[in-house]
C-alpha cells in the first residue's frame, strides 16, 4: 500500500487555497472598479442634465418675467386709453407665446430601469428622487395648468380682439373692456405663481 505524503497534499491544498483567494481578491478589485468607474460616469451624466435643466429654468423664468411686466404694461396703456393700437398688438401678439419647464431626465430614468441608481448612496438616491419624482413632476403638472389657462382665456379672447393675420387691434371696444384687463391681470398673478415654483425647482435642482 502507497503512503500518502500528507506533507505534499496538504501544501498542495494551502497552495490551490491562496491561489482561489488571490483570485477572487483580483475579480473583487477589479468588480469595485468597474463599479466605482461607472458610478462615476452616472454622476457626471446626472450632473450634465441637472445643470441644462437649470439653464433652461433660468431662460423660462426670465422670459415669464418678460411676461408680466409686458402685460402689466399693455393694463397701464388700456387704462390711460391709449391710442397707438399698433403698440398694444405688438405686445398682445408678442405674449401669445408661453415657455413652460419640461425637464431633461432621460439619464434618470434610465438608471432607474436598469436597476443602476442602487449604485447611489441613499442620500442620493433620496435626493435624486424628491428632485425628479416631485419637484420636476410638479413643476411641469403646473406648467401645463397654467398653458391651459393661457390658451383658454389668453389667447382665446386675444382672438376676438386682434386679427393674428395682420396683429392689428380690429376690436377696440374688446381690447378696453373691463373684462379683458381682468383676464390680464389673472395670467400675471398666474405668471407670477408659476415663476415662484420655477425658482424653488432651481434651487432644489
Amino acid at each position: 500500500m502507497k503512503r500518502i505524503n500528507w506533507r505534499y497534499t496538504i501544501g498542495e491544498i494551502v497552495i490551490v487555497s491562496i491561489g482561489i483567494l488571490i483570485a477572487f481578491s483580483i475579480n473583487k478589485c477589479s468588480s469595485t472598479i468597474t463599479k466605482n468607474n461607472g458610478k462615476k460616469e452616472y454622476i457626471e451624466s446626472i450632473k450634465s442634465d441637472i445643470l441644462e435643466n437649470i439653464e433652461s429654468l433660468d431662460s423660462i423664468i426670465e422670459k415669464q418675467r418678460g411676461k408680466t411686466e409686458q402685460l402689466q404694461t399693455v393694463i397701464t396703456l388700456i387704462e390711460q386709453k391709449s391710442t397707438n393700437l399698433s403698440e398694444i398688438g405688438e405686445i398682445l401678439f408678442r405674449q401669445r407665446k408661453s415657455p413652460t419647464f419640461f425637464p431633461v431626465n432621460g439619464t434618470f430614468k434610465s438608471l432607474v430601469a436598469q436597476g443602476q441608481i442602487e449604485v447611489f448612496s441613499t442620500a442620493l438616491k433620496r435626493d435624486l428622487f424628491n428632485l425628479y419624482d416631485t419637484k420636476y413632476e410638479r413643476t411641469v403638472y403646473n406648467g401645463k395648468l397654467y398653458d391651459d389657462l393661457h390658451i383658454h382665456m389668453y389667447d382665446h379672447q386675444l382672438r376676438t380682439i386682434m386679427n393674428m393675420a395682420t396683429k392689428e387691434i380690429d376690436n377696440p371696444n374688446g381690447l378696453f373692456s373691463d373684462k379683458f384687463v381682468e383676464t390680464l391681470s389673472i395670467i400675471i398673478d398666474e405668471a407670477r405663481s408659476y415663476i415662484a415654483l420655477l425658482e424653488e425647482t432651481k434651487a432644489e435642482s
